[in-house]
């Protein structure tokens, strides 16, 4: 084994407290530097097991389905999912809260062939929108 496989499984030993998108990055990103990779890793754990601990006390927001871990930007923050519905085109409500618990929601539509719904995937769609519209006034 090389000395870049042994650094490359050491950054491996912190995968557990990274994110998959961190771990995606790193692989992506495996052959540059080895002690480069290690220690991007290391920061990332750093602040994740950070942020897991600092905000503990900040719950879930109201209707969120999923979270996502907590994130710095120039704030502390995580995503979450809200509730999907329809079948022909999904509408979902998604957001992101602040570490002061507050939040900021919106609604996604995604559909195969949204260009040609029918009549009926229409009136679908239409009352999807409307009931993840109230959704979102009701949680404010």
């Amino acid at each position: 084994m090389t000395a870049r496989d042994d650094t490359a499984q050491t950054w491996r030993d912190v995968a557990d407290q990274l994110t998959a998108a961190q771990i995606a990055q790193l692989e992506r990103l495996e052959h540059d530097e080895p002690q480069t990779l290690l220690t991007m890793a290391r920061e990332w754990a750093a602040k994740n097991v950070s942020a897991e601990m600092r905000f503990d006390d900040v719950a879930p927001p109201a209707g969120a389905v999923r979270t996502f871990g907590w994130q710095l930007d120039s704030n502390w923050f995580r995503d979450f999912e809200g509730t999907t519905r329809g079948r022909h085109a999904r509408v979902q409500i998604y957001g992101r809260q602040q570490e002061d618990g507050s939040t900021r929601r919106w609604i996604a539509v995604r559909a195969r062939h949204l260009d040609a719904l029918d009549a009926a995937a229409a009136r679908e769609l239409a009352a999807a929108l409307a009931e993840a519209a109230d959704e979102l006034e009701r949680l404010g």
